[in-house]
């Protein structure tokens, strides 16, 4: 198959990519609409980590059908801040379920029946029963697309927090002690329950093969 994306319509390109490019990792992020108080938690797996100094993380956000910003960036271009919550294998329902298209004054927290707890240095509080926590500040926004528009968002973690639960003796996030989900295409997602090892070759190892261990 061969294919050049400018004799194809958008939607064939976005199931093409979204089917292709897996699995990925799903940012279940919280914001406040800071005029009403309205708590916003939605899904995007189209979500990196991109810097370590600072910390940033990326989040590619589309835009309603009828052209309109969806919630999260409208609050994000009213209040700057957001949270990144991971994405629990034990919550996949409702994660999806906070995907739909609930209208501004509805809080995805009232109507799938999540509990939150404060953030320490943003104003979107975190998701309570969520492993792991980013909170972050928009960077920058980045307008993207043509037939319909995308915000790439850039947002600094200005504060981080982990269960101690699924930290491991070094501070980072032990694999073994939490199962996150991942999207793949349409409707499927993947989990990290079963993961392998692969060591990286040292230094002058040249093209030795590195040691795989399941």
């Amino acid at each position: 198959m061969e294919v050049d994306p400018a004799t194809r319509d958008a939607r064939a390109n976005y199931h093409f990519l979204t089917s292709a490019i897996v699995p990925r990792p799903v940012a279940w992020v919280t914001t406040l609409d800071p005029a009403t108080g309205v708590v916003n938690a939605a899904p995007f797996s189209w979500f990196n980590a991109v810097c370590a100094d600072p910390p940033m993380v990326m989040l590619a956000i589309l835009e309603r059908s009828d052209g309109s910003p969806k919630d999260t960036v409208r609050n994000l271009r009213a209040s700057g801040e957001f949270v990144v919550n991971v994405s629990p294998k034990a919550l996949v329902a409702e994660m999806v379920q906070s995907s739909a298209d609930y209208p501004p004054s509805v809080s995805e927290i009232d109507a799938v029946g999540l509990a939150t707890v404060p953030s320490r240095k943003v104003k979107p509080p975190r998701l309570a029963a969520s492993p792991v926590h980013l909170e972050c500040r928009l960077a920058q926004e980045i307008p993207l697309g043509r037939s319909q528009k995308v915000s790439l968002v850039l947002g600094e973690v200005v504060h981080i927090a982990a269960d101690d639960a699924v930290v491991d003796a070094r501070g980072n996030i032990d694999p073994a002690k939490l199962t996150l989900v991942a999207r793949m295409g349409g409707s499927e997602y993947v989990d990290t329950q079963a993961f392998f090892t692969v060591k990286r070759p040292k230094q002058g190892d040249g093209l030795r093969t590195g040691e795989v261990r399941p």
